[in-house]
């Protein structure tokens, strides 16, 4: 059974300022999120705290999600920018 991924409206709003490249390797991650769950494979991620999770886009870009429903297996996106930017 998939997963289901959906990005928040922040975080939609994030990516739409952020350049091409960036719009690239956050679909590829979402598409291997659908695939493979919540750790997906050939990506770096990090558990940041209950059901949160980091993946490292490229050096500069961070996605933080975290898993919503266990049962029915969604996952939230509710950031994706740059890493300054991503633990506050």
């Amino acid at each position: 059974m998939p997963w289901t991924v959906y990005l928040t409206r922040r975080a939609y709003k994030q990516l739409a300022k952020l350049p091409q490249g960036i719009w690239d390797l956050a679909d590829l991650a979402v598409a291997d999120m659908e695939e493979q769950g919540i750790n997906p494979q050939g990506w770096n991620i990090l558990k940041t705290g209950d059901n949160e999770y980091r993946l490292r886009l490229n050096y500069r870009y961070r996605m933080r999600y975290r898993v919503t429903d266990r049962q029915t297996l969604e996952i939230e996106v509710f950031y994706i920018g740059h890493r300054r930017e991503a633990y506050r």
